[in-house]
C-alpha cells in the first residue's frame, strides 16, 4: 500500500492507496446530499476500465477507508506487470476527458 498524507494535521483527509492502483475516487454513498454518489462514481470507474480492457489490461476494484467516516476511496487496480502501461493510459484518459470526468482522479 501507498499512503496519501492529508494536510489537515489530524489525518481526516489521509488514506491508503493500493500499490498498483491507477485511478481512484471518493465515494460518499447514495444519500441525497452525497457529493460523490456511488452510482456516478461506479459509472466513471467502469468507463475507464472499459478503456483498459480494450488495451488488454485486466483490472479489479479495490476499496480503502478514508479519514472521513462518511466516505471510502474506490480504486481501479491492475497487475504489477501492467502498471506502467495502465498508468500512462490513465494519465492520457484523464487529460482527454477532464470535462466529462467529475469524480475519478489519478492514483499517483
Amino acid at each position: 500500500m501507498r499512503f496519501h498524507k492529508g494536510k489537515d494535521g489530524w489525518g481526516r483527509d489521509s488514506y491508503q492507496i493500493p500499490q498498483y492502483a491507477v485511478v481512484g475516487s471518493s465515494d460518499t454513498g447514495m444519500w441525497s446530499d452525497s457529493p460523490a454518489p456511488s452510482d456516478k462514481v461506479k459509472n466513471e470507474l467502469d468507463d475507464f476500465r472499459t478503456v483498459l480492457r480494450k488495451n488488454k489490461i485486466r483490472s479489479r476494484i479495490g476499496v480503502t477507508k478514508s479519514g472521513n467516516v462518511m466516505m471510502v476511496k474506490v480504486w481501479v487496480v491492475v497487475n504489477k506487470i501492467d502498471f506502467e502501461r495502465a498508468n500512462k493510459i490513465a494519465r492520457e484518459y484523464l487529460e482527454l476527458n477532464e470535462t466529462c470526468t467529475r469524480y475519478i482522479h489519478n492514483a499517483e
